[in-house]
């Protein structure tokens, strides 16, 4: 829901903020344990992105964003609920905080973990 502005100036997010946003957000979702970091021949790819953060951005040719985003979950959780409902979450952060378009919110489970002494 993007509301428009009157333009007096030009506003610039960095990649950063909305790695944040989406870390954070990430986060926030029930079922989500942890970020996972970005495999290292994904990492490669991307000269600029901290791997450890657990979210690849990049930006699209229509001016909007796309996410990778690397994590973790609880085994007792269905994971493509908790995807979906993580995909949903990330693009209305963004799309509230600051208005920027979301192409695609990529959802790459990397783990389950499990507590010690859990049978599976």
């Amino acid at each position: 829901m993007t509301e428009t502005y009157e333009s007096i100036g030009k506003i610039e997010v960095a990649p950063e903020v909305l790695s944040t946003i989406a870390q954070y957000t990430t986060l926030r979702v029930e079922g989500v344990e942890k970020m996972a970091p970005v495999p290292a021949d994904v990492a490669r790819l991307f000269r600029r992105e901290n791997r450890h953060s657990g979210v690849l951005l990049s930006l699209t040719e229509n001016n909007s964003v796309k996410f990778d985003i690397y994590v973790i979950m609880s085994p007792h959780v269905n994971i493509m609920e908790t995807s979906k409902r993580l995909q949903t979450a990330v693009m209305e952060a963004v799309d509230t905080m600051v208005g920027v378009p979301v192409d695609a919110v990529n959802v790459h489970v990397e783990d389950v973990v499990y507590a010690q002494g859990e049978a599976v």
